[in-house]
């Protein structure tokens, strides 16, 4: 037993009974500017142009750019087209003169000294170009040549005769021109004619003869069209039915020849001479071309333009008053048709298409859905949307009707094991289809949709999807799966199990057990996420949405779905039904049925992609003019593109992305993109259209670069740092200066300090030697030794002038400072009576009076030497020896006694100690100390102990080393 269901929906009235080709039509709603169009041509970048009453348009697949006399053309009539291979578009308007568009600019004679140079007589019929790109054009009889160079030239005669009418012109692929002049063709190369063929030809006119390729096609009677194939001589005839007529040859390719009238275009096959197609009966046809994609193309006094989608593709319309006496195909199971005309009445028709005892059977209800199950070879059961009866074949009128029963609105009928189900508008009823008794009731609610494996069954609500299982077990598939919460269009089960479910908004789920295998929607290629119907078979699941039908490859990794739409032949996008057999497949839409061969649509496409524009701060550029540096205050900039597909409909995506600013992906529909601010850099857009057919152009990329501000430059931040430099350094010298004075003040400062230290230090010595001094002063009063005391007071007042002087000063001579100490010695010798004698060796080459130190450095150590070291002698035969040399650069100076060393003063002192402190010794280091820290080169000082072998005392040595400045 085999399963045919087929559902006509409530918005179509029935299926028709004639067929049409499926277009898509433009006209001025859609930015055509005029309904009557003489010309077609498809440029070098796939733009198609028309030549209107009312202008020159381009149509890039989405957008009309439509130019008029407003634009630069000297009449709005255009008259003829041609696309050279350098991008200019050539054209003739209706005033002798001959124009062309390139790169967004309309020349004519009045700007362009090019056409200055062509002297027209009469209108231009055709244009071509050969393989050198010389463009050659056709007056009546009259030839003009702008050749490749730029030299204009007219041709008037060939040898020494007139020219004749002038039939066609066309490129010749071995190179030069083919030119038609009366019966004759010619082969036209380097201004030269030969002769090449006379065919029988009396009927001379431009729209009588066409060539293109390798194929020439002329009139050669009323009656007759002859084709030449050129490299064999070989001629083909068929006669033309409507011979009386006028028409417009036109040779579409080396196959298929056109003739354009004013009862549409017939299209031949050089192949099958017998297999025409006419296109368009009730309109004029005034032109006709195949695009780079493979479709015809048609331009009709009055109507526009139109595109056949698909020659394989037919349609049946709604019916408006047509004869209801045949049915073009045969769209049904078997040897019998159904076919619904009318809201109430649906006939049988014989195999052959014709009406079986018209009418062979009628049938009322109510509403023109229908669901039919051929349950067998004898028994039909058809469910409407008020009744359900079943059938006996043939039809015989109602006589062979078993039984109806009728108040049923019936959504769905499935087969289930050996029960009918059927889903109306209240419940899911069970029953035996012999009968059509109602067995049980198995879902008590309204259903919209069923489906039935013959183990489980499932029904789709308003509120989703449940499931019975074959216990009878109801379960809500939607409390597991929240895609299946919403309204449920249809249910159907692949080959691997998996249960597929059409949503209303949320595109197809697959099912396997209690599980989510894949979600198809919109994202993932679904024409559209709200689907209205299902149909499997062989591993295609075609869906129906309300933008076009889909085709999913369900048993293939990856889901691969083909898309079909109005642009593809289809009746309508909005898709109620579907049904395939064998390779054919019925999609019943509002505007009718559609029905084609799945491997015949669809099968060339191509998709180009263009810059249309680019304008940069409000200002418009042709895209190869635009400019590639822009100023910063002119950053503003969009770009206007478009992706050319024509069978994609405008069914068209685009990839992007803008490297410097962005380096990912991202998808647009809008054909174009503006940067109304972007920031200082090199940029490249890189751009690529995506059609319908997934097929992918090729990636198109602008370069260009905004400005920099002044301070984003390169030599003004080299300038900048330098300044900063030079600012940064002159503030750090002047900081430098600054600390640097500072220093030298607070050196100065502590220089200050350091000689009043050393003046306080040297006013702590003082006092020590005058204490010492005045004793001796009043020894010689108690002795009333007056004349001592007299020359004792002498020398120590000299002394006390002498340390007075000294201490104010910050250095002194060695010569002054040998003779303080000379005068010390003395007196100190004087006061000891006698009991020591000194003497100062001064080496040769030193010059005491060049020589510079502390004043009174010595004194201290020459105070010890007698005070400490020769005090203690038991003898007058003590010594103090002063002695003063040069080593390298510095000044050495010894004090040396030969007192009693300074163990055996320390022995003295502590058995009979000194009743006050000296502080000579400590005050005087602390003074080199201070000078050591003020000086590089230092004061060194070095006291050694003398002592013989046995080491018994001899005396104390103190070297002082002084730097010479």
């Amino acid at each position: 037993m085999r399963l045919f269901l087929y559902t006509v929906l409530v918005c179509l009235p029935g299926w028709l009974l004639g067929q049409e080709y499926g277009y898509t039509h433009y006209d001025g709603k859609d930015g055509l500017p005029s309904a009557t169009v003489y010309c077609i041509a498809q440029d070098r970048d796939g733009f198609m142009w028309f030549g209107t009453e009312t202008g020159l348009s381009r149509f890039d697949g989405t957008h009309f750019r439509n130019f008029t006399t407003e634009d630069g053309l000297p009449d709005n009539e255009i008259i003829q087209l041609f696309a050279d291979s350098k991008g200019r578009v050539w054209f003739t308007p209706w005033r002798k003169t001959v124009c062309y568009y390139y790169k967004g600019v309309i020349h004519t004679s009045e700007n362009d000294s090019l056409l200055k140079k062509l002297r027209i007589s009469d209108n231009i019929y055709r244009f071509t170009e050969d393989n050198e790109g010389n463009i050659l054009m056709q007056e009546r009889s009259i030839l003009h040549i702008v050749q490749s160079n730029g030299k204009v030239s007219s041709i008037f005669t060939i040898g020494n005769k007139p020219l004749g009418y002038i039939s066609t012109i066309a490129r010749r692929n071995a190179g030069g021109f083919w030119v038609a002049v009366d019966n004759n063709v010619y082969i036209f190369q380097e201004n030269r004619f030969a002769l090449w063929k006379t065919l029988d030809y009396t009927l001379y006119h431009f729209g009588n003869m066409a060539i293109r390729g390798e194929t020439l096609a002329w009139r050669r009677n009323f009656d007759t069209i002859s084709l030449l194939s050129m490299p064999d001589k070989k001629v083909q005839q068929f006669r033309f039915k409507y011979g009386k007529e006028s028409y417009f040859l036109a040779v579409l390719d080396d196959r298929y020849l056109g003739v354009n009238f004013r009862f549409g275009a017939f299209v031949y096959d050089r192949e099958n001479l017998d297999s025409v197609r006419q296109y368009l009966p009730d309109l004029v046809v005034s032109n006709m071309m195949k695009d780079s994609e493979g479709s015809l193309w048609f331009t009709t006094f009055g109507k526009g333009v139109y595109r056949l989608n698909a020659a394989g593709v037919l349609n049946v319309p709604n019916p408006v008053n047509r004869p209801d006496d045949f049915l073009p195909e045969k769209m049904a199971s078997k040897d019998w048709n159904i076919s619904k005309f009318s809201w109430d009445v649906f006939r049988q028709f014989a195999p052959g298409g014709t009406l079986a005892g018209r009418p062979a059977f009628v049938w009322y209800c109510s509403t023109p859905r229908l669901n039919i199950i051929e349950w067998s070879d004898s028994l039909v059961i058809i469910g409407t949307g008020g009744s359900l009866f079943k059938v006996k074949p043939p039809f015989a009128r109602n006589s062979n009707i078993i039984k109806v029963v009728y108040n049923l609105s019936i959504k769905e009928m499935r087969r289930h094991k050996n029960m009918l189900l059927v889903a109306t508008d209240k419940n899911v009823l069970e029953i035996e289809p012999k009968t059509l008794n109602i067995v049980d009731t198995i879902w008590p609610q309204r259903a919209t949709c069923l489906f039935s494996n013959n183990d489980t069954i499932y029904i789709g609500t308003l509120a989703g999807l449940y499931r019975i299982t074959p216990d009878k077990q109801v379960q809500y598939l939607g409390e597991k799966i929240k895609a299946l919460q919403g309204r449920i269009a249809a249910v159907r089960e692949d080959a691997n199990h998996i249960v597929w479910v059409a949503t209303s908004g949320l595109g197809l789920i697959g099912l396997r057990n209690d599980g989510l295998v894949h979600q198809i929607t919109r994202q993932n290629g679904l024409a559209s996420n709200f689907t209205r119907t299902l149909f499997y078979d062989n591993g295609k699941l075609w869906v129906g949405t309300d933008k076009g039908l889909c085709k999913v490859s369900v048993l293939q990794p990856g889901y691969h779905i083909d898309k079909y739409s109005m642009s593809d032949g289809l009746a309508s996008d909005i898709i109620n039904s579907v049904y395939e057999a064998g390779k054919k497949v019925f999609v019943g839409t509002p505007e009718g049925i559609t029905f084609f061969e799945e491997d015949k649509i669809g099968s060339q496409s191509q998709c180009v992609m263009r810059f249309v524009d680019i304008a940069v701060a409000g200002t418009t550029y042709y895209p190869t003019d635009a400019p590639f540096s822009i100023p910063h205050n002119k950053n503003s900039i969009q770009f206007n593109y478009v992706g050319i597909s024509f069978k994609s409909g405008g069914d068209i995506r685009y990839r992007y992305r803008l490297l410097g600013l962005d380096s990912n992906w991202k998808e647009t529909r809008e054909t174009f993109l503006s940067y109304p601010a972007l920031p200082s850099g090199d940029y490249e857009l890189q751009l690529q259209a995506i059609n319908k057919f997934d097929v992918r152009s090729q990636l198109l990329t602008a370069r260009f670069t905004i400005d920099q501000l002044l301070y984003e430059r390169t030599w003004f931040r080299i300038l900048l740092g330098v300044l900063f430099l030079a600012v940064t350094g002159v503030v750090v010298l002047l900081i430098i200066r600054r600390i640097r004075k500072r220093e030298q003040e607070k050196t100065a400062m502590s220089k200050r300090i350091s000689e009043l230290e050393q003046l306080s230090r040297k006013a702590q010595m003082n006092p020590h030697f005058i204490f010492n001094s005045l004793n001796s002063i009043q020894q010689y009063v108690m002795d009333t030794d007056v004349a001592g005391a007299n020359k004792f007071i002498s020398g120590f007042s000299r002394l006390i002038r002498q340390t007075l002087d000294f201490s104010s000063k910050p250095e002194i001579s060695l010569e002054e400072e040998l003779d303080y100490l000379s005068n010390y010695l003395e007196i100190e010798r004087t006061r000891l009576e006698n009991t020591f004698s000194w003497s100062v060796i001064i080496e040769e080459g030193v010059e005491p009076s060049d020589h510079y130190l502390p004043p009174m450095i010595l004194q201290p150590f020459v105070e010890n030497s007698v005070r400490h070291g020769l005090r203690f002698r038991r003898d007058k035969n003590g010594l103090v020896t002063i002695i003063v040399k040069r080593e390298n650069n510095h000044l050495v100076c010894i004090v040396e006694d030969n007192g009693v060393g300074r163990k055996a003063a320390m022995q003295y002192k502590s058995v009979s100690p000194i009743n006050y402190q000296s502080k000579g010794l400590s005050l005087t280091a602390d003074r080199i100390t201070m000078f050591n820290q003020e000086h590089e080169q230092k004061i060194t000082m070095r006291i050694d102990d003398l002592e013989n072998d046995e080491q018994a005392p001899l005396g104390t040595r103190v070297t002082i080393s002084f730097p010479v400045f």
